[in-house]
């Protein structure tokens, strides 16, 4: 088997992905979801991929391990910094937002240093509107604050393209549009994606089929 590293996205902390590591550990992976500092506008990108840097020579007992770094939403921004520093590691952006955002989707308000809060009422219906009311009120109640980061972002379009990549795009994405999302991975990676059923949070409304799919990537980019 090999290694898996899940980054979250913004406002999200690592227990959003907690139903997907237990599927994939329970195929024989070796899972890891790092918490990344997003909130603190001090922050650098590189300071921000340092939890999965640490994280990562713990969880691989061999140096020829296949790994697979995936990135939902803002998350996606980060896992290319992670996979450039593995040779061979495969990179997966999950609904990466690679276009613009739907028009007339309600982004939180942010202060004059950027950093953005959602109100909890708000994010039940922008972004969990797939879940059963508990369980939307749950993870609502768990967003965190979101910065931008302190500095540029440090990796060229053409040093993206250069690493093996994936995008995996929602059909019904209620933060970014499929067409769009479709064409920008034609445009700016020369990859076209994979499309899967449902929204923007498919780690919540279908962990057991996206645990299936990064299984499959695993397991092909290993062969």
């Amino acid at each position: 088997m090999g290694v898996i590293c899940l980054l979250h996205g913004a406002w999200h902390d690592p227990t959003c992905w907690d139903d997907v590591v237990a599927d994939l550990r329970s195929r024989g992976h070796r899972v890891l979801a790092p918490d990344l500092p997003l909130g603190d506008p001090a922050t650098t990108y590189a300071e921000r991929v340092r939890p999965a840097l640490a994280a990562l020579p713990v969880a691989r007992t061999d140096d020829g391990d296949p790994i697979v770094v995936v990135g939902h939403s803002m998350g996606a921004a980060y896992a290319p910094l992670v996979s450039a520093t593995l040779p061979a590691a495969l990179t997966v952006l999950l609904c990466p937002g690679l276009g613009p955002l739907r028009a007339g989707f309600p982004w939180p308000p942010a202060g004059p240093d950027g950093v953005s809060v959602w109100d909890p009422s708000m994010a039940v219906a922008a972004l969990y509107p797939r879940l059963e009311p508990e369980r939307a009120w749950h993870f609502a109640a768990r967003l965190r604050p979101m910065a931008p980061a302190a500095d540029r972002y440090p990796l060229g379009r053409a040093e993206r393209a250069a690493l093996p990549t994936v995008v995996v795009c929602a059909a019904d994405d209620e933060m970014f549009a499929l067409e769009t999302e479709r064409d920008r991975a034609r445009i700016s990676l020369g990859v076209d994606p994979v499309e899967i059923p449902g929204g923007h949070l498919p780690m919540l409304t279908d962990p057991v089929g996206l645990a299936a799919l990064l299984d499959g990537f695993l397991r092909r980019s290993a062969s």
